[in-house]
């Protein structure tokens, strides 16, 4: 008789069936609500590529950092982008997501989108997206303007560079500057008699399809990890305002991760976890807003999701 041996890091491990339903309820609506977000994000990055000029680029170049008008113009324009695509993307997966909790099945609950916690959520998230993507525009620029960068590249070729990586972080910035860099001198060492302006334009085509896609991957991060902090924040809100009109009696939090090996260590770690309703879950890294600790996700494109649970009176009650 042969046996069949299964590498432990594959052994699933069992899940109640209501957090089954709840990650499932949460996946299928991602599934189906980011693909919208995504082409707005590229969108969005490729018309502030063509709205910063080449000679305000050679100007960041010169002087090592980009000037504040350009980044209080950045700023500006993504106060445009939250209150024309990000607060609907929020205000529905936020309206979705009561709908995504077994336990209000067949209540008849109507959940009030329009309560000022809820409000007042989507409010502070939008202000704090702004500061942050802006900060790391400000920051990927920085990383391509320094002197190292500055001392290996002529005025031209960085001011070129920049533009494609505008909308990037630093790591993807650095990773487009490194592809330039790569296939110049691949292109100079099997082709040393190519004028040297073919060189920078191949490598500079090379380098802008590879941000393209590098662009794509952080716009379907953005849409999936903001639109389930705004669903499990819906879930939540929704969930209490049943409680308040008697439609659920004490309730528990758990913490539910798919068991797959795409689990990242701490997700991993906070799996089947049960906590208070105003209980923090226990996960490090910095605290990206008020409350992010007490729903997931936990980290950027994480589908965790969090299951409600009603807790049994005690005896005598």
């Amino acid at each position: 008789m042969a046996f069949r041996i299964i590498a432990p890091s594959r052994v699933k491990k069992a899940k109640p069936e209501g957090s089954r339903e709840v990650l499932r309820r949460l996946e299928e609506y991602l599934e189906h609500n980011c693909d919208e977000p995504v082409e707005i994000l590229c969108g969005f990055w490729k018309d502030q590529q063509d709205a910063i000029t080449y000679q305000e680029l050679r100007q960041a170049v010169k002087d090592g950092e980009i000037d504040r008008e350009t980044i209080r113009l950045w700023m500006q324009d993504y106060s445009v982008l939250v209150s024309g695509m990000l607060y609907k993307v929020w205000s529905g997966a936020a309206a979705a997501g009561p709908s995504g909790q077994p336990v209000l099945d067949g209540l008849g609950f109507e959940f009030n989108l329009q309560t000022p916690g809820m409000m007042d959520w989507i409010s502070k998230r939008g202000a704090e997206f702004v500061t942050h993507v802006t900060q790391q525009q400000k920051d990927a620029v920085a990383a391509l303007v320094a002197k190292k960068m500055r001392d290996s590249h002529t005025v031209d070729e960085l001011s070129r560079l920049i533009r494609p990586c505008v909308g990037l972080t630093v790591k993807d910035a650095k990773a487009t500057a490194r592809l330039y860099d790569s296939v110049a001198a691949k292109l100079k060492q099997d082709h040393p008699r190519m004028k040297p302006e073919s060189i920078r334009k191949k490598a500079l085509d090379a380098a802008q399809k590879y941000a393209e896609r590098k662009h794509r991957q952080r716009a379907m991060v953005i849409a999936r990890t903001e639109t389930a902090f705004a669903y499990n924040r819906g879930a939540d809100e929704g969930i209490r305002q049943a409680q308040a009109a008697g439609y659920l009696g004490e309730l528990k939090k758990r913490w539910c991760t798919s068991g797959d090996d795409a689990v990242c260590d701490v997700c991993a770690s906070l799996d089947g976890t049960e906590v208070g309703m105003d209980d923090n879950f226990d996960f490090g890294g910095r605290l990206l807003f008020e409350g992010y600790r007490l729903l997931p996700p936990a980290h950027p494109n994480c589908g965790c999701g969090v299951e409600y649970i009603e807790v049994p009176p005690a005896a005598g009650r």
